[in-house]
């Protein structure tokens, strides 16, 4: 059976200097077991604006997700079922929050004062509060061999692949025609 688990790395040592909007926090935990992530929860306050998750194991670093952060709309971010990540015992997950505590971040009260971490919600927290069940040695491997069996499907590899690439493709196709309809962007050279 599975164990369900919820991992939370709360930044104890938070430092967020006044009038900054490029900063910068890192937390670390090694997974003791082989584990699906469930779900993604960032948990940051009033200057928080991004927040990201990755995985490392042997030589190989996978950004899981990067998310933008607004303390006025906290939402969590849960995976189907058979796209889970699953990550082998050992692997090291490294939680990264950017913080705005600038002018420029409207919900920061007062962006002069330096902020630290604690409960209130004028201090600050650095949480992934996103769900993770622990597996099995014979979990991973069916977990693992049923992933193996789907990605061996050309259709679904195919389709893998395009969500990756089709967004980016069509942004540049909606760039590219909007800047060609005008006329001025690319005039014609007079030949002589």
């Amino acid at each position: 059976e599975m164990i369900k688990q919820q991992w939370r790395k709360i930044g104890v040592d938070i430092d967020i200097k006044g009038m900054d909007a490029n900063q910068q926090l890192n937390a670390y935990a090694v997974l003791t077991e082989h584990t699906k992530i469930l779900s993604f929860e960032p948990h940051l306050h009033a200057p928080g604006a991004r927040m990201c998750l990755e995985a490392s194991w042997g030589y190989t670093v996978e950004t899981i997700n990067c998310v933008g952060y607004d303390h006025n709309w906290v939402r969590g971010y849960d995976y189907d079922d058979d796209h889970a990540p699953l990550l082998p015992k050992g692997t090291v997950l490294h939680i990264v929050g950017y913080m705005n505590h600038s002018p420029t971040n409207k919900n920061v009260p007062d962006p002069r004062n330096w902020q630290g971490s604690g409960n209130r919600s004028v201090a600050n927290m650095f949480i992934d509060l996103g769900n993770r069940v622990s597996l099995t040695d014979e979990q991973f491997i069916a977990e693992m061999k049923a992933f193996e069996a789907q990605y061996a499907n050309p259709l679904f590899r195919m389709a893998i692949t395009l969500t990756e690439i089709a967004p980016v493709g069509l942004l540049v196709a909606l760039i590219s025609a909007a800047l060609l309809r005008k006329s001025g962007f690319m005039p014609a050279k007079a030949t002589a």
